[in-house]
């Protein structure tokens, strides 16, 4: 079986642990950096060019954590989840969708949630849901659901820091092959990364942080760490 464990907060080197992410810690981590900070401050952003990672707020960086545990959950993994097609609609599907077509752009519908309280809540969901595929499927059905998409210059840097589960396909190197193991550790350190953002964000307004966040993933990368404030690689399609 898949499982979770409050320690377990990288992907292990060894395959046979089988283990996953915590998810849970991610809604506590949310909450404790951003619960005390006033309206100002959490929508404080620097819409700067060369300020790329100061573009979204903290708001708007809690908004898409709860987009990504929502929509990623549901396109990736909803056939475990809902194998009889009665999907939940805690958002309006539609009006969220990834792609040239989306009304918002990987946030939550500003106009029906924008208040703390209620983005949290939409988090909690999605991470429920997370939590409930890496408690309930066995680590064999997570490695057995392979899928290849357009590769980004993002997803060739991130990759890099899986030691299974996402690789350039052999047979065009513009095509990324992942598992779903590989697929719910990556949307779990591209939570790390924007709770890593808010911290960077507090920092620049002269605020202290609120947790130590463990630099795994991602997060040893310095693009999303905050070593540097050059942009990092973008995500056009490759």
């Amino acid at each position: 079986m898949a499982f979770t464990d409050p320690n377990i907060l990288e992907m292990p080197e060894d395959p046979s642990s089988g283990a996953m992410p915590w998810y849970h810690s991610i809604v506590d981590w949310v909450e404790a950096e951003t619960l005390v900070l006033s309206r100002e401050q959490l929508d404080f952003h620097d819409s700067s060019p060369k300020k790329e990672w100061m573009w979204w707020s903290c708001r708007t960086q809690i908004s898409h954590i709860a987009w990504d545990s929502l929509i990623f959950t549901k396109r990736r993994a909803g056939h475990l989840l809902w194998p009889n097609g009665d999907v939940p609609e805690p958002i309006n599907w539609v009006d969220h969708q990834m792609g040239p077509n989306n009304r918002w752009d990987r946030v939550l519908d500003t106009d029906l949630f924008w208040e703390v309280r209620d983005l949290l809540a939409k988090l909690r969901l999605g991470i429920s849901w997370l939590t409930q595929v890496v408690q309930e499927q066995p680590i064999e059905v997570l490695r057995s659901d392979v899928r290849t998409v357009r590769g980004t210059d993002f997803w060739k840097y991130v990759i890099g820091t899986l030691p299974r589960g996402a690789r350039i396909s052999e047979e065009n190197e513009r095509d990324i092959i992942y598992d779903l193991e590989g697929s719910l550790w990556m949307v779990f350190y591209e939570m790390l990364t924007h709770i890593r953002t808010i911290q960077r964000l507090k920092l620049h307004l002269g605020l202290e942080t609120s947790v130590d966040l463990p630099r795994v993933g991602y997060l040893r990368l310095p693009h999303y760490w905050g070593e540097t404030d050059e942009n990092g690689p973008g995500m056009e399609r490759l």
